[in-house]
Order: structure tokens, then sequence, then C-alpha cells
């Protein structure tokens, strides 16, 4: 396997100008590769796409070299496409240089540690899923004017490492010839074949000084040099701060028998960890999570809390070290944690909120006591949410969570909300009054970013911006390893082969969702053997990516603002995202942009602002 990091640290430079006629095959005319191009993190490039935008250029890639600016503890990425007509291909590599500061000779990823204080260069195939039946409205988009703009074809989500088992994403890579008697008949001979690389930039300001650094993307075909595409990083002097502005909180389940050669404690690290690099809190999925109050169990997972599991001395490396999850939900979609007395829900309320007060101040934690609850249901609401109010002791200060938007009858029982169809504005007053708030679950637009797979890759970006435009702390995801069905449906609780079927939520009303509740794929697949990818880890998608890409963005809009002001950092904000939430209609058209090249002209102009 041909995957490498090529260092070249005497001959790179004298070298670079003979190399850069990006494009240029190096290969002989026998070659099945048609053409090579790259763009950047938020755009998703479709298989038999042939005229998309960005493939003569785009704001990362002029036609010849790849441009990217960033912070250190940054995570840059881009995309490079390879084109192959209707024979497909066989025996495709991509390597990287390890971009190299030429004053200094410090490389970027240049070392045996993985997620190391100077940098890492990770790469992945990109795994493409086949929607013949777009989803339909319902909770992902408010009516055919919001709806993505293209939502049948091969759309690309899983990232496989390219060192999973080869055939299966994994290097080399064959491109299989188009089937010309397959149904529905392709419409062009043109294919696509995407791969994903991140970029760690260093968190090592000492040994590895601001600046230029240069690197050189390589793509082989049957072992040999096909072409080269030159890349160019700048390092800007300030840090990226490993706090997250605003929270995303992703909900996981039924993952273990996946991993059958792992520890469940192994498994919870994995998620944890994989999670917390992408910027997110993966909470609400674990036993602590789905039980009655335990101290011993408690006084374990506080190391997710306080930080200290998100250290190398545990075994974490990357952006965020040493820094804790703020969210907590006991009993998640309101699972009975509580009792079924009052006398139950006062002492288990006392023995949360003083195990919080002591061990975990600055987390957000509360009783998710139900799940989307009907009207009929708020008799029950109301009755439990008076035994906590009235306990005498420390528990009634409990703050109580449901996933519905602000209701007036229910303003004395609950204190945190969360909205399938965005945030109302004009309620956020009220929910705010007594300390409560308002959150937002999934997506729908046109007020925020859909969740499914037909969305656009910066409908995960998205989110991150709108919260910081408005103010809003928190975005929930229902789901994020719904390889299991759950409970509804002709799948119930069917282990589904997710890198073949887009259709993942359907229910017992045959609403259905493609892509729903999917933020990770297994690299291990007992169930369905022939997909296993050899790999015991969780493999992430371009919508998690996103979702890192909008959370790093928050970052930098809030140290512009500590530079040049909230005002003007909305003033720019307000180019892409004009306006979202309940400021807009849900039978309008999206508002805000879809395109990744607009966002990244916009977080151009707030680095300028440092």
């Amino acid at each position: 396997m041909m995957f490498r990091l090529f260092i070249f640290v005497s001959v790179l430079f004298l070298s670079l100008h003979l190399r850069s006629q990006t494009q240029k095959s190096l290969a002989d005319q026998h070659s099945q590769i048609t053409h090579v191009w790259a763009l950047g993190d938020g755009e998703k490039v479709f298989r038999d796409e042939a005229d998309h935008p960005d493939k003569n250029g785009n704001f990362i890639w002029d036609g010849k070299t790849i441009h990217l600016k960033g912070l250190y503890n940054e995570v840059l990425a881009f995309q490079v496409i390879i084109e192959t007509g209707i024979q497909g291909a066989k025996g495709i590599e991509l390597s990287l240089e390890a971009p190299m500061h030429k004053e200094s000779r410090r490389m970027i990823g240049a070392n045996t540690l993985k997620y190391g204080s100077g940098g890492t260069i990770e790469i992945f195939s990109e795994h493409y899923l086949h929607v013949k039946d777009s989803t339909h409205p319902n909770w992902y988009y408010g009516s055919a004017a919001a709806r993505p703009k293209k939502m049948k074809g091969w759309i690309p989500d899983a990232l496989i490492p390219v060192n999973a088992t080869t055939g299966r994403g994994g290097l080399p890579l064959d491109i299989q010839p188009l089937d010309t008697n397959a149904k529905p008949v392709r419409t062009t001979a043109l294919q696509n074949q995407g791969f994903w690389i991140d970029v760690y930039l260093p968190r090592d300001q000492k040994n590895f000084p601001p600046g230029v650094y240069n690197g050189m993307v390589q793509v082989f075909e049957k072992g040999k040099l096909h072409s080269e595409i030159p890349l160019e990083i700048t390092l800007l002097p300030q840090y990226l701060p490993d706090e997250n502005e605003a929270n995303v909180w992703v909900f996981s389940s039924d993952v273990y028998s996946y991993f059958p050669n792992l520890s469940r404690k192994q498994v919870d690290d994995m998620i944890k960890f994989e999670g917390h690099r992408h910027r997110v809190d993966m909470a609400g999925g674990f036993q602590v999570n789905d039980s009655f109050f335990k101290e011993e169990n408690m006084n374990d997972y506080k190391p997710f809390l306080d930080g200290t599991a998100f250290t190398p001395a545990n075994g974490y490396r990357g952006n965020g070290e040493g820094i804790g999850e703020k969210i907590f939900p006991i009993g998640m979609y309101g699972s009975k944690v509580m009792g079924n007395t009052k006398n139950d829900v006062w002492q288990q309320a006392d023995l949360w909120v003083n195990w919080f007060q002591k061990n975990a101040p600055g987390v957000t934690y509360f009783w998710y006591i139900i799940d989307e609850p009907a009207e009929t249901m708020y008799p029950w609401v109301k009755e439990r949410a008076a035994w906590l109010k009235s306990d005498p002791r420390a528990g009634k200060s409990l703050p109580i969570f449901t996933t519905r938007s602000y209701q007036p009858a229910l303003s004395d029982a609950i204190d945190i909300w969360a909205a399938y169809d965005g945030v109302e504005l004009s309620d956020l007053p009220a929910a705010r009054k007594n300390g409560g708030d308002y959150w937002f679950y999934n997506g729908n637009r046109p007020r925020d970013g859909s969740i499914i797979l037909e969305g656009a890759a910066v409908d995960f970006r998205v989110d991150s911006w709108i919260m910081y435009k408005y103010g809003i702390k928190t975005w929930f995801m229902w789901q994020s390893t719904n390889w299991q069905h759950n409970g509804q449906g002709p799948k119930k609780h069917l282990h589904q082969n997710i890198f073949e079927d887009p259709l993942t939520f359907i229910n017992d009303d045959m609403e259905f969702g493609n892509g729903d509740g999917i933020l990770f794929y297994p690299g291990r697949m007992p169930f369905y053997p022939e997909e296993d990818r050899g790999l015991n880890q969780l493999l992430p998608s371009i919508r998690l990516k996103n979702i890192r890409r909008g959370q790093q963005d928050a970052a930098i809009m809030r140290m512009a603002e500590k530079k040049a002001g909230r005002e003007k950092v909305i003033s720019i904000l307000n180019k892409v995202i004009p306006k979202a939430m309940s400021d807009v209609d849900m039978k309008s058209a999206t508002p805000w942009s879809d395109r990744g090249n607009d966002f990244d002209k916009v977080r151009e102009e707030l680095l300028k602002l440092l």
C-alpha cells in the first residue's frame, strides 16, 4: 500500500518550481484518469456530477495550487476529486508530502505521533450512497422551496481511512467500470472519486513558526505518479481556543455489538474521543445517563466532565485537550430514572444535584423528563415537575428538559426547551426568564441546516454560525450511530447495512429520512461481513467534518469580536446568513447560502480582523 507522507527535506524546495504544473499527467497515455481537481470541505461532489461549479477553480484552489490558511490548533480540510470515464480505473492512490516551512524546515504532520502537537495529516476515500427516492419534507425541510438543490444520485458521506481493507475504501483503490445496463440509466459516462484530507495544524507555537508551509498532493495510478497539485498552507500567529463557543450535543447508542473484540470502556472512549476531536459532546447514550444515581458510576464518568479523560495521560490527543464536556442528560428520552413517586423524585434529585454541585458545577445537567410531549401528557409533566419543585432540599434546583418548542402552558414545569423547527426567537426572553433556556434539535431548513444525507455539506456548518448570530447555546442531534434501527416501522431493530442503503430512518407512518441519525460509520461490520473495513474505530462522515468546521468558525468569530466588536462580526455574517430560525417562515426558500465558497470568503474576512 502506497499511503505515506513523503518527506523530502533537502530536495523539495529545489524541485518545487519544476513540479508545479498542476494537472499535468506524469503517467503514460493509457491512463484511465481523465482529470484531477481540488476544492474545499464545504461541498459534496456527487459521483456522477459532471458540471460541479468548483471544477475549474474555487476559493481554495486556483486551478494550479491549493491554498489554505489557518490558526494553531485548527483543523483544515480539503478534497481532491479524481475523474475517470466509463471504464473506471485501477490502483488509485493518493499521498501528501508533509508541508514544510522553508526557513525552519519544520514540517506539519511529519511525526509518528498521531494528533501530536506538531500536527497530523489524515487521508480518507469518500464512500457514496445511491439515493433513488429522496427524503420528503416532514421534519427535514419545510417545503419544496427550502429543499436541498440536488437530492438524487450517488452522494458522498462516509469517509474511509486509507489504511482500511483494500477493496473497502483502503488503498490502492479501484474505481469500478460503469454498468451501462443498470437502472436508472446513467446520464453521464463521468465518474468522480473523492478523497478527503484533514490537516491538523500544530499546537506547538514555540517550535513551529507562523508562515507558509509547502507540500505536494500526489496521485498515483497502478504504481505510477500520475499528477501533482502543490499545497500551500499559511499558518497564522493566533491560537484557536480549545473551548467551543456553543455546545453541539450528540447522542449515540447500540454500538458495543459492532466491536466484539473491544471492552465496553474501550468503545466508550472511542465514541467520546472521536466526538471530542470534532468539537461535539457525545452525551446521553451511556450507562450513567440511563440508570438511577450511583456515586461510583458517576465518579468513573467524572473525567469526561472535568477534562482529565481528554489528555495524553489517558490516551487522548488532539484539539480540546483538557477540556471537559458541558452537557449531561439524566434519563435519556424520558427513561424512568427518577422513580415513580414524589419521594423517589426527591431522593434522586438530591443525589444528582449534590454530586454536580460538588464535582462538576460548570456542566449543564438536567432531567430529560419526556420526549416530544403531546398535550395529553401535559398533566403528567406538570405533576412530576411539581413534585420536583416542592423538594425541600437541593433537588428542587434540578432543571427539567424536553424536546418541544416553548409552551406557555408548561412554563412553570419546563426549564430548558429544544424545538425541532428551530428557536422561536420571540420566546427566548420568556424561556430564559428564570434561568431556563431555549435550544434546538436535529435540523429543519430553511431555519437551520437539515440533517439528512441529501442536505448540502454546509447544512452541518451553518448551525454553529446561526448559534453565534442569535446567541443560542446548544444544538442537539437525536442520534449519530443509528446502525441498528430503533423500534419503529418496517426496519424495527434491524442492523442496517448503512454502507449500501441510504434509508436509515422510517417510522410506523412510513415517514422516512435518508441518512437520518448517522454521523459515524462502523469500522467493523459483524452483521454484514462483506462491508467490514477491518478497523476497530468509528469512521467519520462529511457531515461530522462540517460540524467541526462550523464550531471552529464560531471560535474565530469570538476572537474577531474581541478585536473588532460584535456588531462588525454580525455585519460580516449577514453576507451569508441574512436571517435564520424564526426570522424565516417555514414555507420560505432557504435564505442562507449553501455554498462552501461563500462561507470560506466570510471566514477569510474574519481572519483579517485578527
